[in-house]
């Protein structure tokens, strides 16, 4: 409820007890009169302190369900790039130990580094699992048929990159395997920003 109405209405209770007061004489019909008005005007005062009450509840309702939205969704955002994030390191190891033969590597174990990567990557998986539960908790039942990024969604784009990744390495060469890392390069940047797009959207600005 708006503020000026509230004030209104408080001085326009005020206003008229002064009229009353002012125009009543103090016979004992007035007071009888006069405790009958009081008891009106007390009457009203509690109906308005209820609906007052029951608004600012509302709003408060309304700002924190909000508030705590966005954070869901800010957090599992960041989640979701994280788990990007480690597939692209991923993919770092696979360019490191096929850049060329006779060039220092960083790595020095791929395969371990591999399986490092992609113990990251499970894991950070895991997390969007956990928080994109709770982030379509938080939404209304037709958000909830609109929303695209579920566990099950996400779980089917990261895994196509990484498949992406390893067979253009294991089972490609020559253009194929150059055309195969276009296409990754293409669905890691298509998912972000389909990502960020779709998480924003609910998450509100």
């Amino acid at each position: 409820m708006n503020d000026g109405i509230i004030w209104f209405c408080c001085l326009a209770i005020l206003v008229i007890g002064m009229i009353f007061g002012i125009s009543l004489d103090s016979s004992s019909e007035t007071l009888d009169s006069l405790y009958k008005v009081f008891g009106i005007v007390s009457g009203i005062g509690a109906l308005l302190t209820v609906i007052v009450a029951i608004s600012a509840l509302r709003t408060w309702k309304h700002q924190f369900s909000h508030a705590e939205r966005f954070k869901a969704f800010k957090e599992l955002d960041r989640i979701a790039l994280d788990c990007i994030s480690n597939i692209e390191q991923y993919w770092g190891v696979f360019k490191d130990e096929y850049f060329f033969l006779n060039t220092p590597k960083y790595y020095q174990d791929h395969s371990q580094a591999k399986k490092e990567k992609m113990d990251l990557f499970w894991k950070s998986k895991d997390r969007y699992r956990v928080n994109v539960d709770y982030a379509q908790s938080l939404l209304s039942a037709k958000e909830q048929k609109e929303f695209k990024y579920t566990y099950g969604h996400f779980d089917t784009k990261v895994h196509e990159i990484i498949n992406g990744i390893t067979n253009s390495y294991n089972n490609l060469e020559g253009e194929e395997r150059h055309e195969g890392l276009i296409k990754v390069e293409a669905d890691v940047l298509n998912l972000k920003i389909d990502l960020k797009e779709s998480l924003r959207k609910f998450r509100g600005q």
